[in-house]
């Protein structure tokens, strides 16, 4: 009888020791679409400075969060047409001089029934999520023995989420950009010569160790 005892016990403790925790909260994100629309007049004869500004506000967004390509939409026909092709040919041109890869921009026309409208930037933008956590305290005093406290975790999850600067990387890793190959064939060939390959400092840069006691 104490033996059936004994076994029903171990089989209890490794039950209970073989159920998953909860899962902690944690910072996540969602994806979402940035559209900016930009209105371009007939009679325009280059970018003003308002659509100026406004591209450079669309390249900066885009370079520190945005993903995917810069699509650049125009109204399919309307009394505007010869300026909208003129201002993404200007667009462009801002874009690429804010450091904006070629590759990365792309386009299309959307329908507008002959009416006209904007020109519109738009592109994939990722937004932090996170619990709310409650604000009030729980006595811990009266934890149960191995009770997880419901809101450990919960601060350091909304903290993180409003501190990343993208997003995108609470769900994946950023990728690699290529190495520099001739940099390292470079510092390759200087090792194999002897030479030092390590970074010059500055006089600014270097520090002395003081004797005094």
């Amino acid at each position: 009888m104490m033996r059936l005892i004994l076994l029903l016990a171990s089989g209890l403790l490794a039950t209970a020791c073989a159920t998953a925790p909860e899962p902690l909260p944690r910072a996540g994100a969602v994806a979402e679409t940035v559209r900016v629309e930009m209105a371009v007049d007939p009679l325009d004869n280059g970018l003003t400075w308002a659509q100026q500004d406004l591209i450079a506000s669309v390249a900066s967004e885009f370079k520190s969060r945005g993903h995917g390509p810069l699509v650049i939409s125009h109204p399919d026909g309307g009394p505007n047409q010869e300026a909208i092709i003129q201002a993404i040919a200007n667009a462009r041109t801002q874009l690429y001089g804010h450091g904006l890869d070629w590759r990365r921009i792309t386009g299309g026309a959307y329908e507008s029934r002959g009416y006209g409208g904007p020109v519109v930037f738009s592109f994939t933008r990722y937004r932090a999520t996170a619990e709310d956590c409650d604000t009030g305290w729980d006595n811990l005093a009266r934890q149960k023995p191995g009770a997880p406290w419901e809101g450990f975790g919960c601060s350091t999850a909304a903290n993180l989420a409003a501190m990343v600067a993208d997003p995108r990387d609470l769900i994946t890793p950023r990728t690699f950009d290529a190495p520099d190959a001739q940099q390292r064939q470079r510092v390759l060939d200087g090792w194999r010569s002897g030479e030092n390959t390590g970074s010059d400092r500055s006089e600014s840069e270097r520090a002395i160790v003081s004797d005094d006691g």
